[in-house]
């Protein structure tokens, strides 16, 4: 059987990045709610400014108190005016001419040639049927994104001296992803029912996230295109279930009751990490960042040096070719995943519609450790030596410290954690 499709479909605006799109630099608003001007103006600083304490951090005490520029006032939570932050600059122009705040307002908009992003998605499938209980299934799937979401900050030139970030958000990403799939299925054969799923996959884009992240260059869009932050190469799935034959010489009803109605599950899952860098480093890459690593647990860490510090240096140093900034966006990824779960279920009527199921439930059978993966799990902030500018360990470069269960927000029980059992009673009806 041979089966293929092609769609185009349209997606549905997202708000988070209009009203909470939570910007990664400093002084630039959370979404146009956030902007100088009309009747009730709103001004985003970038700190430090007035109103805030030696260190950078905000000023949340009315009795300590900073020199302010004239036209000022600076006070604390107690303001009669119930402002943290008192002092608010307003625009009465788009240009903000009469503003005169010494850092410059931070702006948020949005291109008068926003659109709706759209996807064309494309599928050709080929399916054999090995006798009654056999299927074997391959694929190619395929999908192209345009007019995507992309935030930029187009002041990062310092084209409008009078303003900060200038954040502006537009529909002129790219995406595209082609994956070839496989799977195998049997179906009732002598009580055994399985699928064995592989995919190879490829995703790229400028920007995979719809908030917290803005083009590294917005005069550049391409220099950011590079692997999806959720680009997984290799995934090979494996889940079966075996009913375990019944005993011949079990002939009573409480020898049937006891050896009888029992069954096997497992559930296997193992794929290629993810990419862990998000943004563009920043580095240059000298050598091979996974020379004379062995990806071992080191209790020094505690964790598992995943990079060679050495192979990455910082332009200006004198091992850096130059400032070329030749890293890549999400060149390479963290730790794979392997997990192995197991249930050993027994199922005894009771009537003819209900029936009691006890089950063992084994999660991470092998206790394998799943370090984390994807953005941010591998530590990128270089700590170069002097002169050289080569990046160390001082700063984590290189190593992973987390699990991905806990990454991931769910520590101890989330997938891929520690060796879990749990004992189950149900009653089914």
């Amino acid at each position: 059987m041979v089966r293929a499709g092609f769609g185009v479909y349209y997606d549905q605006i997202n708000l988070n990045p209009f009203l909470d799109f939570r910007p990664p630099i400093s002084g630039a608003p959370q979404g146009i709610e956030g902007n100088p001007f009309g009747t009730s103006p709103i001004s985003t600083y970038t700190t430090p400014f007035c109103g805030t304490l030696a260190s950078g951090a905000y000023q949340w005490d009315a009795v300590q108190q900073a020199t302010c520029p004239a036209g000022y006032t600076n006070a604390g939570v107690s303001n009669a005016n119930g402002s943290i932050f008192p002092g608010v600059q307003s625009c009465s122009d788009p240009n903000c001419l009469g503003a005169t705040d010494p850092k410059g307002l931070g702006v948020y908009s949005v291109s008068p040639n926003f659109r709706t992003p759209y996807f064309f998605n494309y599928n050709l499938q080929v399916e054999k049927s090995l006798g009654s209980a056999v299927v074997w299934q391959i694929g190619y799937v395929g999908s192209e994104g345009r007019k995507l979401n992309i935030v930029s900050n187009i002041n990062q030139n310092g084209a409008y001296p009078q303003f900060g970030p200038i954040l502006q958000l537009n529909t002129i990403g790219t995406s595209n992803y082609n994956a070839l799939q496989t799977v195998f299925r049997t179906r009732a054969w002598h009580g055994f029912s399985s699928q064995f799923a592989y995919t190879w996959s490829h995703s790229l884009d400028e920007i995979s996230e719809y908030r917290g992240a803005i083009a590294t260059d917005a005069f550049n869009l391409k220099a950011d295109y590079g692997n999806s932050d959720f680009d997984t190469r290799n995934l090979f799935t494996v889940d079966f279930t075996y009913d375990v034959p019944k005993a011949p010489w079990a002939t009573s009803s409480w020898s049937k009751q006891l050896f009888n109605g029992y069954q096997i599950s497992s559930v296997m899952n193992f794929h290629s990490g993810q990419p862990s860098d998000e943004g563009r480093l920043g580095l240059d890459l000298i050598g091979n960042p996974y020379a004379g690593i062995t990806h071992g647990f080191s209790r020094s860490i505690p964790g598992e040096q995943w990079w060679n510090p050495a192979a990455f240096c910082m332009p200006g140093g004198t091992a850096c070719p130059g400032t070329t900034d030749d890293l890549a966006r999400n060149k390479f990824t963290g730790p794979g995943f392997s997990d192995v779960d197991l249930s050993f279920i027994k199922n005894i009527p009771i009537t003819e519609r209900v029936k009691i199921q006890l089950r063992a439930d084994f999660f991470n059978l092998f206790n394998h450790i799943n370090f984390a993966s994807g953005v941010g799990s591998v530590g990128s902030v270089c700590a170069p030596a002097p002169v050289t500018g080569i990046c160390t360990t001082n700063s984590g470069f290189g190593q992973v410290t987390d699990t991905i269960g806990d990454f991931n927000g769910a520590p101890a029980i989330g997938p891929g954690e520690a060796r879990n059992i749990q004992l189950v009673g149900k009653i089914i009806f």
